[in-house]
């Protein structure tokens, strides 16, 4: 998918996977909505007395339909071809044969099929690497280079051709068909003369054949949520469009389909096997820890992230991330405070044993500013010690941000280079009788988490649950094995039993 700047339409890139002659191309057309133009209640009022409300909508919506290289005339296309001496080309005087063998309505919307030539094929529109963009710059430019070199030798076909070499004319065109679907917004006598032409191309689609894929420019769209306006040379017109891109379902599909649903409710029943509790080891606790950075608030400076550091005591075991940080967040500002939310998650899976009380875990956030300049600026630091006992909490931490105590100077450093790392170790937020007479502590603003604790516990001596139905091989095969050892320790001992006597007779 990429961009294509034209009255902000998108071109999409459809890999197919069937033939492309099951492609169908629905176009909607309804009036430019206006304020004026209300609609009136007894207009939409049904025999029984009730307002149908789907015909407001859908009263005004025109819809055409095409199938792929589905040949559909204008009015001026039907003029031109009934006439045998303007067919030139053999299309020309395919058309010719169509249109006398039966009657054609004429359309106002209508297409352009490959044998048109309406427009040159994107020949050199190059895929990248991963063959999902093309470069349709490139296509422009080439067209409008070949627009400059018509106008300078003139529109005589012979001329025109001699900077096309045979190599040029026929390189790439074999793997490109396209189709056009076009509005026909010309102005016609009463006898359906042509005054002035103007066509107007809703979609355009390119299928190659080589690679199989398909361009469709624009993309599908919403005619009521997000229309495309159909904008002449003069200037907007009053009508917007839809466009629906419809692939037919194959029957081999529903083969398919069935073989999958079957595959994965297989999977499922499989997945539900082995998917069994896990107690913790033996004499262990699990401990799980969902905690949330939740927001900030009060401080002075814009675009804040909080970098955090998690200290684990040696009697835990912990395999998780313990440091990290949030991502920038601009502020929103009221009128009492200023605001920035983040909700960054982080998770910590530990393991301790049952025997012994965990002391808390020990959390450091640091809350940093950065400017245009590339300044990084501390705003705030703060500790939580967390305690490892289930439950649900929620926290306002206070934040504090030391600062030498020559305030102009420290002022000055702030401002031109962001200020100083006063803080060296972060053990000195949980103990304060480690921190600095040099400088002093200024209350800035507050950070909001949450966090959740779930433990699990194995005691050692507790009665063992049994095994659940479908429990795994392996467990199978231990109690297995657990039986042959018990069986076997009895038949030893009656056979210790049973020789006793024999043994005392020999002595």
């Amino acid at each position: 998918m990429f961009d294509f700047n034209r009255n902000n339409k998108r071109t999409e890139i459809y890999w197919l996977k069937q033939p492309v002659t099951d492609l169908k191309i629905k176009i909607k057309f309804k009036p430019q909505s206006s304020i004026i133009s209300l609609p009136k209640y007894e207009d939409f009022v049904t025999t029984s007395n009730k307002v149908n409300l789907e015909k407001v909508d859908t009263d005004k919506v025109e819809e055409y339909v095409f199938k792929w290289q589905e040949k559909v005339f204008s009015a001026w296309e039907i003029n031109h071809y009934k006439e045998i001496h303007n067919c030139i080309s053999n299309a020309d005087l395919c058309y010719n044969g169509m249109l006398k063998s039966r009657e054609y309505e004429a359309q106002k919307v209508f297409t352009y099929v490959n044998q048109d030539n309406h427009l040159p094929s994107p020949l050199n529109w190059k895929k990248s690497a991963n063959k999902s963009f093309f470069n349709l710059n490139s296509c422009l430019e080439k067209l409008n280079l070949e627009d400059r070199i018509g106008r300078v030798l003139g529109n005589s076909s012979s001329t025109h051709h001699l900077f096309r070499s045979d190599e040029n004319i026929t390189t790439g065109k074999e793997q490109w068909i396209a189709m056009h679907v076009v509005l026909d917004d010309s102005l016609y006598t009463d006898d359906s003369q042509l005054l002035v032409k103007q066509e107007y191309v809703l979609l355009s689609l390119y299928y190659n054949v080589i690679e199989n894929y398909l361009i469709v420019t624009p993309d599908a769209n919403d005619l009521m949520v997000n229309p495309y306006d159909v904008v002449m040379e003069a200037g907007s017109s009053d009508h917007q469009y839809g466009v629906e891109i419809i692939f037919e379902e194959l029957e081999s599909d529903e083969e398919l389909v069935t073989l999958l649903n079957n595959l994965y409710k297989k999977w499922e029943n499989k997945h539900k096997r082995l998917l069994n509790f896990v107690p913790p080891p033996l004499g262990r606790t699990k401990v799980y820890v969902t905690f949330e950075i939740l927001s900030a608030t009060d401080f002075e400076l814009d675009n804040i992230y909080i970098e955090y550091e998690i200290k684990i005591p040696e009697e835990v075991i912990c395999e998780s991330s313990l440091h990290g940080r949030t991502h920038v967040s601009k502020g929103m500002i009221n009128e009492d405070s200023s605001h920035w939310s983040y909700g960054h998650i982080i998770e910590l899976e530990l393991e301790i044993s049952i025997e012994i009380d965990a002391p808390p875990l020990q959390m450091f956030f640091e809350v940093i500013s950065t400017d245009w300049w590339g300044r990084h600026r501390t705003e705030g630091y703060c500790y939580l010690p967390l305690l490892l006992s289930s439950g649900y909490n929620t926290k306002r931490l206070s934040c504090t941000r030391p600062e030498e105590k020559n305030k102009v100077e420290a002022d000055s450093r702030r401002f031109f280079v962001g200020g100083c790392h006063l803080i060296k170790d972060l053990e000195v937020l949980s103990k304060p009788q480690l921190q600095s007479a040099d400088f002093t502590y200024t209350a800035t603003g507050y950070i909001d988490v949450r966090w959740s604790t779930v433990k699990q516990v194995h005691e050692l001596g507790g009665q063992e649950l049994p095994a659940p139905a479908g429990s795994s091989s392996s467990s199978a095969l231990l109690q297995g094995a657990e039986a042959v050892l018990r069986q076997y320790s009895q038949a030893r001992a009656r056979l210790a039993a049973a020789t006793k006597d024999l043994a005392d007779g020999d002595g």
